[in-house]
């Protein structure tokens, strides 16, 4: 969707948190890249300030097991800075994210918790739903070209040749919405002015220099003053991986009263790719559809930090349902993976 930078101005403004993406004028893929690229931004203002005061963020910490209000940073980032301020190695905030229950500190371990849950800028969880939904442009792209019998290179097939590689190479050049192209780069971001000059400094303008002609697919829309190279435009790849990246919708429901009808009826109407099971055992219904087993016993622990982050994981591949045995969500552990995801950005849908 390509939009007015005054009209990109005015979206951005009025997005403050994630209760803001409920707009059906927009994708919300494109309300979530644009609040996320927001709170970055506010992150690199700030960040400077906040570190030049870690000392007195520590102190603080120390005697008031809280953070100040002027410590403005996402949760995670105020964890990391206290727990450098605290003296603890790199290996050990490594380890504090992995499992915060190695933090002596309950007042720090509760804090630690708090942030992976809800950080959907900079969590464990967000950097694995950003890098996820990279992966899934990609596909999305990769699956295009292969249907055409268009042959290309990877990034990964170029990086013993090249400094500089695109996403996708055509060494003998390709014609693509009428243009003859050399190269595509996938973007799951939302190209506004400052995101463009970045990756136009840093790849396209190096790209043109190195292959000649080529095409940006920013998947969550773009300003439409933005320019120095050739878009393609995200609605020429409508399919479900594109659908599933644009909605950022994952099912749940309860297979309790269910038939086996029911349930088959539910993931051929959503084309359901994977399905998580939690307390519950989905049965066998003969469709092509991937079944994980979740096993979690308490919230706070590094077994459920897997859990989410393997339904996470699995959105590349298609749309997902997580299932438990009660009807009611609220009776159900699948609750606390829904709790997480939506606040990640995920639209958690309820089936009944």
């Amino acid at each position: 969707m390509e939009i007015t930078h005054e009209e990109y101005l005015k979206l951005r403004k009025n997005l403050r948190n994630l209760s803001d993406l409920r707009n059906e004028r927009y994708y919300r893929g494109m309300l979530f890249s644009i609040l996320s690229q927001k709170k970055v931004d506010e992150v690199k203002v700030n960040y400077g300030k906040m570190i030049s005061r870690a000392e007195e963020l520590a102190d603080f910490w120390e005697r008031e097991k809280r953070f100040p209000r002027w410590f403005r940073l996402t949760p995670t980032m105020q964890i990391r800075i206290l727990l450098k301020a605290l003296e603890y190695s790199k290996k050990e905030i490594r380890n504090s994210f992995l499992n915060p229950n190695n933090i002596d500190d309950e007042d720090l371990r509760r804090e630690t918790w708090k942030s992976i849950f809800t950080d959907y800028i900079y969590s464990p969880f967000a950097i694995k739903n950003q890098y996820v939904r990279g992966d899934l442009g990609e596909k999305i792209l990769e699956e295009w070209l292969k249907s055409r019998d268009i042959e290309f290179k990877t990034e990964k097939d170029l990086r013993k040749e090249f400094s500089k590689t695109p996403d996708f190479y055509f060494p003998d050049g390709v014609n693509i919405a009428g243009e003859e192209i050399r190269w595509i780069e996938s973007k799951a971001l939302f190209g506004d002015f400052r995101i463009h000059w970045v990756y136009w400094k840093k790849q396209f303008s190096k790209y043109l220099e190195m292959f000649g002609n080529g095409f940006v697919i920013y998947w969550f829309g773009r300003v439409k003053e933005i320019d120095k190279v050739k878009f393609l435009k995200e609605d020429m790849f409508r399919n479900e991986l594109a659908r599933n990246l644009l909605e950022m919708k994952i099912y749940m429901t309860g297979i309790k009263g269910k038939s086996d009808r029911d349930l088959e009826h539910i993931v051929e109407r959503y084309r359901i790719k994977n399905i998580f099971e939690v307390d519950s055992d989905f049965p066998d219904i003969g469709l092509e559809v991937a079944r994980n087993g979740i096993d979690f016993e308490e919230v706070y622990s590094g077994e459920f930090i897997k859990a989410v982050t393997s339904v996470i994981d699995s959105f590349s591949k298609g749309p997902v349902l997580v299932v438990g045995d009660q009807r009611d969500w609220k009776k159900c552990r699948r609750r606390h993976i829904g709790w997480v995801l939506r606040n990640m950005g995920f639209q958690i849908v309820n089936l009944r």
